[in-house]
């Protein structure tokens, strides 16, 4: 059974929420569903596997255990009745062992991240009186996700960097008094930044966050800011995309409430901000989310980034 628009990159990640059912020991499945949702993702992932992607462990245990129950059977000649699929559980808690260190390492990953991230919002809290900090989630509609996949959201970041850089040089021309009139870009006065790629559990869907560090004496208006880079990212998907601002009144209140409001203005002189806003940009690295880490990726992908700090 193959389902009309199973894309690969929602076969991907229905293949590693099986291999994960399956492996957690908190989880409970039956054979009956087990059985069930190898008919409907052993035949796809099989023709949608592409040898040019790095995959998770997930899908190369799943893949290994598929062929040590069906041989060299072809995918469309295998259905799984309950037999087979207890033949093909048997195979793949072998890798009980290392479905927890896969999970360990991934969280020793983040948490370098983590670090990383720290100290580069560290640096410029501390550098400026001010920093305005904007949080941006870059995602894709429901309807089109099946059409993108993490060769081509690669190719809209790569754009968005391009837009990040095209506007750092114009922000050097107009302090050298060559852009006097033209309006400012969205990522001029920006600082710093850092993205996280990440990939939903049920959709396969990609999205990225983003957090953008400005400096406070030239920029304010952080809602605008944002809504106009996620209007940047609406164009570079061509329509595909859509996006999630983070710095609206509400979403800022709500958080102001609780005392933990770290985005928006930031004065380097009131730790409690300050503090707030490195947890914020902490999102990004979360040892928790092994869920929605990438299942598979171009070799030269990264699924997290910052930018450079300076030499001086």
């Amino acid at each position: 059974m193959i389902i009309p628009n199973l894309s690969h990159e929602v076969v991907v990640a229905k293949v590693d929420k099986l291999v994960s059912d399956i492996l957690n020991p908190k989880n409970r499945i039956s054979i009956q569903q087990i059985s069930y949702r190898l008919n409907l993702y052993y035949q796809p992932m099989t023709l949608l596997y592409n040898n040019e992607l790095k995959y998770t462990n997930s899908i190369e245990w799943f893949i290994g255990s598929c062929y040590l129950v069906c041989g060299n059977c072809y995918p469309h000649e295998v259905f799984w009745d309950e037999a087979m699929a207890e033949s093909f559980l048997n195979a793949l808690n072998f890798y009980q062992y290392e479905y927890a260190t896969d999970k360990a390492d991934f969280a020793f990953q983040e948490q370098r991240n983590s670090q990383s991230l720290m100290e580069y919002m560290s640096y410029y809290l501390e550098k400026y009186a001010r920093v305005l900090i904007v949080r941006v989630d870059l995602k894709l509609k429901v309807e089109f996700a099946h059409l993108v996949d993490t060769e081509i959201f690669q190719g809209f970041m790569n754009q968005l960097m391009v837009k990040i850089q095209r506007d750092r040089e114009k922000e050097k021309k107009r302090k050298n008094g060559k852009l006097a009139n033209a309006s400012k870009g969205c990522f001029e006065d920006l600082r710093g930044y850092a993205w996280a790629i990440e990939q939903g559990i049920e959709t396969g869907g990609l999205h990225c966050h983003l957090v953008l560090i400005y400096n406070g004496d030239k920029r304010q208006k952080d809602w605008f800011l944002g809504d106009t880079v996620g209007k940047r990212w609406v164009e570079i998907t061509e329509g595909l995309g859509w996006y999630y601002n983070g710095n609206t009144s509400k979403r800022k209140a709500r958080y102001r409430r609780r005392g933990k409001l770290g985005i928006g203005m930031i004065d380097r002189d009131k730790p409690l901000e300050v503090n707030n806003a490195i947890n914020a940009a902490l999102y990004l690295a979360r040892p928790n989310k092994y869920e929605q880490r990438l299942k598979s990726w171009p070799l030269n992908m990264r699924s997290f980034g910052r930018g450079t700090l300076p030499n001086s």
